[in-house]
């Protein structure tokens, strides 16, 4: 917890942080979107999306099949593990830290195989309430959006990497999960 607290001290003057500490009321299982904090930006109050296989935000539009219209993804977490919020099959997302993914943030449908060092079992929603990923001695890692996606908005990227898979203007921004009341299974571009 102490390796969580100092994350997010050094995180707060680049990110927008709510006025008050939120409490994480999201237990494994529930399901949430996630809010990207970062004041003075276009990412300030925008939601995560998912698009072919990868994260992204501020696309014009995620191509989602939902009962209605929508434009962010939904989230829920199972013992480390971050699926979106879909009816079968499942589609689960992974970090790629290794030299070659340089922490590219994707998601395998179904049966589909992550890449060759994938990390998938070690995110976290912090006793801040901000979703995190965990490496294995336990320090939260935040997240970064490299503008320029093809097909709009930003990808979504682990924060550590300086111009990861050769993007430029790349911003830290702090990742808010906020717990959905009615929430809505979608199926997601692969």
């Amino acid at each position: 917890m102490a390796a969580a607290a100092a994350t997010i001290a050094t995180a707060a003057p680049a990110c927008a942080a709510p006025a008050a500490p939120v409490t994480s009321t999201i237990s494994d299982g529930d399901v949430f979107r996630v809010q990207t904090l970062r004041s003075g930006s276009d990412l300030q109050f925008a939601s995560l999306q998912a698009i072919k296989g990868g994260l992204r935000v501020n696309a014009p539009e995620q191509g989602s099949t939902c009962g209605s219209e929508v434009n962010y993804a939904s989230f829920k977490l199972s013992n480390g593990s971050l699926f979106l919020n879909t009816a079968h099959p499942s589609q689960q997302i992974y970090v790629n830290r290794s030299g070659m993914g340089q922490g590219i943030i994707q998601y395998v449908t179904g049966a589909q195989q992550p890449t060759k060092g994938a990390e998938a079992t070690t995110f976290a929603i912090n006793d801040s309430g901000y979703l995190v990923f965990r490496d294995q001695t336990g320090e939260d890692i935040g997240f970064q959006a490299c503008p320029n996606a093809l097909g709009g908005g930003s990808s979504i990227w682990l924060e550590g990497v300086t111009n990861p898979g050769g993007n430029s203007g790349c911003i830290p921004f702090t990742a808010r999960a906020q717990k959905e009341d009615t929430p809505e299974q979608c199926s997601y571009s692969q």
